[in-house]
């Protein structure tokens, strides 16, 4: 019994050892962005143990079993995600995001996404749609004859050697879950049975997230996406409208106003006008009368 336990025991450290070992990688990023964002895992470039051969991986594991979608059989094409970004100016904004729906259904696609806006007079949108890899090139040339093309690009990421590896070790996880289940029954304490267990359950949740990145990278390889950016023409300069009415109108206040002043003005002179006039009258006829005297 005691020696049963010590083999146990070694075999434990040993599935230990090896299960610290595929924990050190987790992910690593490709280009501009990383393709297991989604799953909230810490991007660290993935580990090249001695003799660890990717090339080899395309064909066979460390077993010398082959690989599929489904864990195992050949990896022969190249994985390539694709996306292109394209700006188009066009006179009927409607009509347009209803070709660019058409397109992605007739190419068995779909609108991931869309949004209108404006910018003072001019209107704008963005549509997102995700069509096969095998259509990516005809669905652009297609989209850039709905309008005037103001800028496009695409972009390529090669996925393979990440897809590989992913592949590789969650073919040994699996193997590794298999070992832990026969050493599960083999245990005989509770001690000993918790101790696997621990060690089970970490290797399936590892084993959940490979499964998770690599479906999600086999989604953007199947279906590549492509955003197009809509925008009207700017509209074409024109003066400010001449409105004659108004201006006739703001003429005759113009004119209400002056004589209005004119006639508070005369009306508030009048009494100077009453007395002086009649003064500077009798001043000058005094004056006449003093010089006919003196002669």
């Amino acid at each position: 019994m005691i020696k049963n336990r010590k083999i146990l025991f070694a075999i434990a450290v040993v599935i230990i050892l090896i299960a610290a070992a595929f924990i050190g990688s987790s992910t690593y990023q490709y280009g501009k962005e990383s393709y297991v964002d989604y799953y909230d895992i810490s991007p660290m470039p993935a580990s090249k143990e001695p003799g660890y051969d990717y090339e080899t991986l395309m064909h066979t594991t460390d077993s010398g079993e082959r690989f599929n979608s489904e864990g195992s059989s050949d990896v022969t094409e190249r994985m390539v995600v694709y996306k292109g970004y394209i700006t188009i100016e066009t006179e009927d904004m409607v009509t347009t995001l209803n070709k660019i729906r058409n397109l992605a259904e007739s190419y068995n696609g779909y609108v991931a996404g869309s949004s209108r806006s404006s910018y003072g007079v001019q209107n704008r949108a963005e549509i997102t749609i995700r069509i096969p890899q095998d259509q990516f090139h005809n669905a652009i040339a297609s989209i850039e004859s709905f309008g005037e093309v103001l800028d496009a690009s695409t972009t390529s990421d090669d996925v393979t050697e990440r897809y590989i590896d992913l592949k590789a070790r969650l073919g040994n996880l699996q193997k590794q879950e298999n070992r832990l289940l026969e050493i599960l029954e083999m245990a005989t304490t509770i001690e000993e049975i918790l101790e696997v267990e621990s060690i089970l359950t970490n290797t399936r949740s590892q084993i959940e997230s490979l499964q998770g990145q690599i479906k999600y990278i086999e989604s953007n390889v199947e279906m590549s996406v492509i955003t197009v950016r809509l925008r009207e023409p700017s509209p074409p300069f024109t003066p400010p409208g001449m409105d004659w009415g108004e201006v006739f109108q703001t003429a005759l206040n113009g004119f209400y106003i002056v004589v209005r002043g004119l006639i508070i003005i005369t009306v508030s002179l009048l009494p100077f006008a009453i007395i002086g006039i009649p003064a500077y009258y009798i001043y000058s006829k005094v004056k006449k009368r003093k010089k006919v005297r003196k002669k």
